[in-house]
């Protein structure tokens, strides 16, 4: 591998099988500077290929509790460590494909804009149509070209600004990308997504209990977000994830109680002037879902007038999703009020050899 390479690649995984090799294999069609793949007690082979193709490997200690943030920053420290002169850091998720071209674009835009301090591309779903789910999961994934709050799991970051921002927040279970950005931008920079594709990712998701857990850990990385920042001063966006938080537990629980609440009390008023106030009491919560239903659909979709058949699935699991997410919530509290320590939530299933 070239010594003096600008930029190097961090992959983190875990028993990923075929989907780590073509990762690997993809990284290095485009790129001839360093990869360091961290391992978290693989035992499909997974380092012993990685070793076989010239890739460092770390391998984490099992015994520790896992997290991504956990993994990142063993693969960044070694890097970083391995290769003084690297100024740029891809990361990327065992289970994506690298899109070809897209380091050079990517490496290109930081280079070319000094301002920023992370850029990521577009992902997309290996196999969108296999499942709803995985159908769901590329719909998330797409955005215009346009300056961002936070990147994903997948994107370059200029090494001097992670390490001034503190690396990623191993605590973290899930949101750890968002966390890092928002200190990122904290200290100044901005981050870019571009409109070109970047990875392409295998979520293999088929049953709708993996939808579920993932939607509860998505829930908790509000609340833990929220939690380690609802004291940091903050511009016009508002406090970090008080916003997601709260929607979740709005429409996932307290929308849900007072509909149970109206409807028993409506079996047990007999007076028609209760009758009409418990009524128009549900239809305004109904009214309420309606509404963020119609949000979340025109957000997939070019306006309210171009809703279709896909950005009304999207928008009904976004509203069915702020159950799971309240769960997530919830988790996050009852476990800080315990004093135990969250578990990583995983949706992926574990014998899946392709």
């Amino acid at each position: 591998m070239t010594e003096h390479c600008p930029i190097g690649v961090v992959v983190i995984g875990r028993n990923e099988g075929e989907r780590l090799k073509r990762c690997l294999s993809s990284i290095q069609s485009q790129h001839r500077g360093p990869v360091v793949y961290v391992d978290s007690g693989s035992t499909d082979g997974s380092v012993d290929h990685a070793r076989f193709i010239k890739v460092d490997v770390v391998e984490l200690d099992i015994s520790i509790p896992f997290t991504m943030a956990r993994g990142r920053n063993a693969g960044f420290g070694f890097l970083v460590n391995s290769y003084p002169d690297c100024q740029f850091v891809q990361f990327i998720d065992g289970d994506c494909e690298m899109a070809a071209g897209w380091i050079e674009t990517g490496l290109q835009f930081l280079q070319d804009h000094q301002d920023y301090g992370g850029v990521c591309g577009n992902r997309s779903e290996r196999f969108p149509e296999a499942t709803i789910y995985n159908q769901l999961i590329d719909m998330e994934w797409q955005g215009a070209e346009a300056e961002v709050d936070a990147c994903g799991g997948d994107a370059i970051y200029r090494i001097d600004k992670i390490q001034a921002a503190g690396y990623f927040n191993e605590t973290m279970i899930a949101g750890e990308e968002a966390d890092l950005c928002l200190r990122i931008r904290n200290l100044g920079s901005r981050l870019m997504r571009l409109d070109t594709p970047m990875t392409i990712h295998d979520a293999d998701m088929k049953y709708f209990s993996q939808w579920w857990k993932r939607s509860v850990r998505c829930g908790h990385a509000y609340a833990h977000g929220y939690d380690l920042h609802r004291h940091t001063p903050r511009d016009g966006s508002g406090i970090y994830n008080k916003k997601s938080m709260l929607s979740s537990l709005v429409y996932g629980l307290v929308l849900p109680s007072l509909m149970i609440l109206i409807t028993l009390m409506l079996n047990s008023n007999p007076s028609d002037l209760g009758q009409l106030l418990l009524l128009t009491g549900l239809v305004l919560v109904v009214l309420f879902y309606t509404r963020i239903l119609l949000k979340a659909a025109a957000s997939k979709s070019t306006g309210i007038k171009a809703i279709n058949s896909h950005s009304v699935l999207y928008a009904c699991f976004i509203v069915l999703g702020k159950f799971p997410e309240a769960q997530g919530v919830l988790h996050y509290y009852l476990n800080k009020a315990l004093g135990k320590t969250s578990e990583i939530i995983e949706y992926k299933i574990e014998d899946k050899q392709n």
